[in-house]
């Protein structure tokens, strides 16, 4: 009898020691990305709060259902978070969040800016986003992680695509946000696309 709970525990030992080092690797690699996958999902949704709740789902579905292949954890998240923003955009659950802060940011300004720039560069911003939620999602994805900062290298890593090919796929991912852009309105095209594409 001694010896049977002796093998129990030795197996729920086994069992403890894995889940440790399994957090303890899932806690390195939060760290290491939590910054950058906020920092994507911010520029997809423009609302901080709404960017930390995104990349946290992310990492938590890692956690829950890590990938088959752990050979690009980071490229996986990267692409995780920035569907999950594009869902995000496209339920438009970050209209109400962006309409609050965007009154809480104007209330906190000591100088008031000219509030026809403000709302001209709000509704700019506003558009972008809608243009980038119409758009296939790879090519809003390339878009959305190179303003992001991040390399040609990084993005093939992080959409599992080939290096040579990710110039090529930026370039059409422009023009086909230059016409959704356009087809929705939209005047002040040059500086965004300049932007996305340095």
């Amino acid at each position: 009898m001694q010896r049977l709970s002796t093998m129990a525990f030795s197996g729920r030992s086994s069992e403890i020691t894995t889940n440790l080092e399994r957090f303890s690797e899932f806690e390195e690699l939060f760290q290491s990305h939590w910054n950058r996958v906020c920092s994507v999902t911010y520029h997809l949704v423009g609302d901080w709060a709404e960017a930390e709740d995104l990349a946290l789902e992310a990492f938590l579905q890692l956690y829950r259902r890590p990938p088959r292949r752990s050979d690009n954890l980071g490229g996986w998240l990267y692409r995780v978070a920035t569907n999950l923003g594009l869902n995000a955009l496209r339920a438009g659950k970050r209209r109400q969040g962006y309409e609050a802060q965007a009154g809480v940011v104007m209330l906190e300004n000591d100088a008031p800016g000219d509030p026809a720039q403000e709302a001209e560069r709000i509704q700019e911003q506003e558009q972008v986003r809608l243009a980038l939620a119409r758009m296939q999602p790879r090519s809003a994805q390339l878009l959305v992680l190179r303003h992001s900062g991040l390399s040609y290298a990084e993005l093939a890593e992080a959409l599992d695509l080939n290096p040579a090919s990710i110039g090529t796929l930026l370039v059409r991912a422009e023009r086909a946000f230059e016409k959704v852009y356009r087809d929705s309105g939209a005047t002040h095209l040059e500086g965004e696309v300049e932007d996305a594409s340095q």
